[in-house]
């Protein structure tokens, strides 16, 4: 039968890139609050893509003053602190992974380092214009941004092309929204851009919601729970992923020794060691605490004795089967009969591709009507969230099963709820 798919006639815009993978809103969020916390370039950038303070809230839940207070202040201190301790780096070039919305292309620029912006492609493609704007003709060759799926070795190494030398791998609000399986693929790839270029990772990530409590309870004491449980889920709601602990993010409790060791022995596991960076000592001042009494000045300082940001680099020698090498090109093939729909996918379903998929299937269901879809997995080799979601939306509207699934797919979908037998 022939082929029912085809790249040419598929209408990506906003709306589907959002529903395959709303977690970008989330990054609309963060520029607002650092802007709340007086950034004069996340202000410019604010205005410049129309974001109000209705930016802050979900479908559920609201901001209000105080809820903006702690998030600018926490956004503030790891926007700085961040940048502080990359800039002690030497001479290299700064890959920003998720970049958001954020200006640090313009900080590092002027710093006199090359700026590298990877994120969805539904955040670079309304990012790019809005930071471009703020850098001059000289700055704008020195800064690119690329649309990757972090788990996609290729994506990333095709967005890294022209980068030579030394790099310093940012990321900020990234690993408490991926699954284990996503994680390991993330930290396959960073080891791999590392082991060839050199440099290190600098992510907030596995200590970062540790932060969210300490902070929140140095301010607000015992009213911090509740504003917590409702910071949380507004974040949840944006994303339309439950933020949890995982393999490398350490949900927040009493004592987080144990979890810490375990997520140090994860990344060793994928040829990658850490060194705890104490945030108090590179915290500079910042203007949040203009905003806070000096006693709550004074007990966030000490609170971030106990929390620290994560330098990450390459153990070296690290003899590793790289999943992504011999990778297959996505493709799909798909035919009716009937009421049912027949696809067959090869390569990885992740941000990158997911979109195709479900602008392929909404297309189709408009033009005929489809009850049941059935997917053969054989040559699917990864899928993402985002693959797992645009599955889920298919479920809402037609039988869905699958076949000829691997031990690693089906493994990967039973944990998101798929009944397969």
């Amino acid at each position: 039968m022939n082929n029912l798919f085809s790249f040419d006639n598929l209408e990506i815009n906003t709306d589907i890139l959002e529903r395959a993978n709303p977690v970008f809103n989330t990054a609309k969020m963060t520029l607002y609050q650092l802007a709340a916390a007086g950034d004069e370039d996340s202000i410019r950038v604010v205005k410049e893509l129309g974001f109000t303070k209705d930016t802050q809230n979900s479908v559920t839940t609201s901001s209000d003053s105080e809820k903006l207070l702690l998030e600018s202040l926490l956004m503030d201190m790891r926007y700085h602190t961040m940048e502080k301790m990359a800039m002690e780096e030497g001479e290299f070039t700064e890959v920003d992974l998720p970049c958001g919305y954020l200006p640090k292309a313009l900080r590092f620029i002027n710093a006199g380092h090359k700026f590298v912006g990877l994120d969805l492609p539904a955040t670079i493609a309304e990012a790019k214009p809005a930071i471009n704007a703020l850098l001059n003709e000289k700055q704008r060759k020195m800064a690119k941004f690329a649309g990757v799926d972090a788990t996609n070795f290729n994506s990333l190494q095709s967005a890294l092309s022209d980068v030579k030398g030394k790099v310093v791998i940012t990321t900020e609000g990234l690993m408490e929204y991926l699954s284990d399986s996503e994680i390991g693929a993330v930290c396959d790839n960073i080891r791999r851009i590392l082991e060839e270029r050199g440099g290190c990772w600098l992510t907030i990530d596995p200590e970062w919601l540790m932060s969210y409590v300490l902070v929140v309870r140095a301010i607000l004491g015992e009213r911090a729970d509740e504003v917590l449980l409702s910071m949380q889920k507004r974040v949840e709601d944006k994303s339309d992923v439950g933020v949890n602990g995982s393999a490398l993010v350490v949900f927040p409790k009493e004592d987080i020794a144990n979890d810490i060791k375990n997520a140090m022995d994860f990344l060793a596991k994928h040829g990658l060691k850490a060194e705890r960076m104490i945030v108090a000592d590179y915290m500079p001042e910042l203007k949040s605490f203009d905003r806070l009494t000096e006693a709550q000045t004074a007990a966030v300082k000490e609170v971030m004795k106990k929390n620290a940001y994560w330098k990450i680099t390459a153990v070296g020698d690290f003899d590793a089967a790289d999943k992504n090498t011999g990778e297959k090109n996505f493709d799909v093939n798909a035919y009716a009969k009937g009421e049912k729909l027949f696809i067959s996918l090869t390569g990885r379903v992740d941000t990158l591709t997911a979109p195709d998929i479900l602008s392929f299937y909404e297309k189709i269901s408009g033009e005929q009507q489809i009850k049941s879809v059935r997917v053969d997995c054989a040559e699917l080799t990864y899928i993402s969230r985002a693959g797992i979601r645009v599955f889920h939306i298919m479920q809402e509207n037609s039988e869905l099963t699958f076949e000829n699934l691997t031990p690693e797919i089906m493994e990967i979908l039973e944990s998101e709820g798929f009944a397969l037998f």
